[in-house]
């Protein structure tokens, strides 16, 4: 059977993936966002064909939990994934799984691992429709080479190795991981020793705010005969992800997103992967002694 996945960018670290009769959506936030115009939030006309949607919650963090999640229909089968202090403000009529490092459980017919974070929150690994997604979070190499004592960068160093280790390698298919132009010249540096060490088949940068340039050019550096790095940089960009050969076929609806990103931006996202696959979508950090902290 063909697998393939499409994922559309909102902005920062938000995603959606929409794998057959599931999606997924991640970080998602509308705002304090002015790139994402209203026309292009996220709605339940998205929604529709779905039998499962899960949105995870990485962190409490205004920039990964905005109550905008909560304005869905519960009609809709939405699971909300998160740790127990984003729980704490969710709405008692949320289907809301609250979860911490080191669970395992199962939504439907989709897995989820949790996985730690170098900040506060999570990080996510899902199983469904025969794929597996991460989402990184705020999991980051966060230092700065710059301002920071080489004990802060040894610890800091130490600590996302020691995360990095504990996620499953060479069985991530979809990976969203950040990459932080406020570090200077070591954004980069988590990101490249993710993709070492994990060896993901496909990785989409994030959190680089409205600086997407950064995205394009790691992509245009970061060539690899494992990993295939893709860079989503407008509001609504989607990429089509076909898993059926050896190398995973990354296409993607630049030009059309562009086009219609100040218009009706509302698409039914099940719609590409069961009908056309292929039609275009219209669619400094402070180190403290315990943690480091993510810039938003």
């Amino acid at each position: 059977m063909t697998k393939q996945a499409l994922v559309s960018y909102f902005y920062q670290s938000a995603f959606t993936v929409s794998l057959q009769k599931t999606l997924l959506v991640f970080s998602y936030r509308q705002k304090d966002v002015p790139q994402l115009l209203e026309s292009a939030y996220l709605t339940e006309k998205d929604f529709h064909g779905f039998n499962s949607i899960l949105v995870f919650v990485p962190s409490a963090s205004a920039a990964h939990h905005d109550p905008a999640i909560y304005q869905w229909k519960q009609s809709f089968p939405i699971t909300y994934i998160m740790p127990q202090e984003a729980a704490k403000t969710a709405p008692r009529a949320a289907n809301v799984r609250v979860c911490r490092e080191g669970d395992s459980f199962t939504v439907g017919y989709s897995e989820i691992k949790v996985f730690g974070s170098t900040d506060i929150g999570v990080s996510y690994l899902v199983s469904a429709e025969g794929l597996n997604v991460f989402h990184a979070g705020d999991l980051n190499l966060w230092h700065w080479r710059e301002e920071n004592s080489l004990r802060e960068i040894a610890k800091a160093e130490a600590l996302f190795y020691e995360k990095v280790a504990q996620i499953p390698k060479d069985t991530i298919d979809i990976s969203f991981f950040p990459l932080d132009p406020n570090q200077g010249g070591f954004y980069d540096a988590g990101a490249n020793h993710f993709i070492i060490a994990l060896r993901p088949k496909v990785f989409f940068p994030m959190h680089f705010g409205p600086r997407g340039e950064i995205a394009s050019e790691y992509a245009r550096r970061a060539v690899s005969r494992r990993t295939t790095v893709f860079p989503l940089t407008q509001v609504r960009e989607s990429a089509l992800i076909d898993f059926s050969g050896s190398t995973p076929l990354v296409r993607s609806s630049a030009q059309h997103s562009r086009e219609r990103r100040e218009v009706d931006a509302s698409v039914n996202l099940a719609a590409y992967i069961q009908a056309d696959p292929f039609a275009q979508t219209d669619l400094p950090v402070q180190i403290s002694e315990e943690k480091g902290t993510a810039k938003e």
